[in-house]
């Protein structure tokens, strides 16, 4: 019996118990194969992209293989632990499911959250500079192919009244973007790997905190307001966007269904840092107890067996729980 003669539902079945290199293969196989793979929603979880440490993972990999994966609200979380990405390869993963994902993680380097955070500043300032021209915003993935020509459009605005795009990050917590490219992000992990450098460290991981609100719709009512020449006439807008409305149906199918598509299981760290619920008042009034391990029964780990490498956990303050 040929592979092409069972039906697609057993051949979507097949794909379940498939890892990605094995999946992609069976996918350049045959233009029917093709088709089944990319365009089958339940073939694509959180658990499936991206293999830790898996060094074929490039840049080049993921502009040729993420656009071809069908969008859907499956994909909640995204783990991107020791790949050899670059800004340009997180970019392109952002464009294809920020607009389902709820939890991100990166492993990487200071170099490159450096350059993460200025690109990420870039193009939040471009997205508030089209949404004042009420003219229709870019993509991420517009912005890494043109990145140098919209770094200069902003740097033209006077980075919207600012002196340098630092302060213009500083002042994002405070502005309201109607049309967010993350809709329903909640939590952004990042792990460095260098020791030193602690003050940029946390220099760079406070305007990263400051982008993801952004970019994420939000405002930081909880932090006084900052003086600026910047109109903030939308920062006490509180309508929630008519983007955000959807029915949960998609989701809670695939929630309910993470257990079955299980592949990769990634330990995000070794040690976890307890942290207490935050509430705000415009956010929903269930509150959630928050689940923390037990490590009653573990042994404490020596102290130079612990991983070199520093963890920071980026909440954002409309969280209803600071996930840890």
């Amino acid at each position: 019996m040929s592979l092409l003669s069972l039906p697609d539902q057993i051949l979507t079945q097949v794909t379940l118990n498939l890892e990605l290199k094995d999946l992609l293969a069976l996918g350049d196989s045959h233009t029917r194969l093709r088709d089944l793979v990319y365009k089958t929603p339940e073939i694509w979880t959180s658990d499936l992209l991206f293999p830790a440490a898996d060094g074929r993972i490039t840049d080049k990999f993921i502009r040729g293989i993420v656009p071809r994966i069908t969008r859907h609200y499956g994909i909640l979380s995204l783990k991107m632990i020791h790949l050899p990405l670059t800004w340009t390869g997180y970019f392109m993963i952002f464009d294809q499911f920020a607009h389902s994902v709820k939890h991100i993680h990166i492993d990487t380097s200071l170099g490159n959250l450096r350059q993460l955070v200025h690109h990420l500043g870039v193009f939040a300032g471009n997205l508030e500079m089209l949404q004042r021209s009420n003219k229709i915003p870019i993509t991420f993935r517009q912005y890494s192919f043109d990145h140098e020509e919209y770094a200069n459009d902003l740097a033209k605005s006077h980075y919207l009244g600012q002196s340098t795009l630092h302060n213009l990050i500083n002042q994002f917590p405070h502005m309201k973007l109607d049309d967010p490219p993350f809709e329903r992000l909640q939590v952004f992990n990042v792990d460095i790997k260098e020791e030193q450098g602690r003050q940029e460290q946390q220099h760079l991981l406070n305007q990263l905190e400051s982008l993801t609100c952004f970019l994420s719709g939000r405002t930081m009512r909880d932090v006084p307001p900052i003086h600026s020449p910047v109109p903030t006439n939308q920062v006490l807008n509180n309508n929630d966007n008519n983007k955000r409305q959807r029915e949960g149906e998609e989701e809670e199918q695939y929630l309910n269904s993470s257990n079955k598509y299980m592949r990769h299981e990634v330990s995000l760290r070794t040690q976890q840092q307890q942290q207490q619920p935050s509430y705000y008042p415009y956010h929903h009034h269930h509150h959630y107890q928050e689940q923390r391990p037990d490590h009653s029964e573990q042994e404490p780990q020596p102290q130079q067996q612990r991983q070199h490498h520093r963890h920071h956990q980026i909440t954002k303050p409309y969280s209803t729980t600071n996930y840890v």
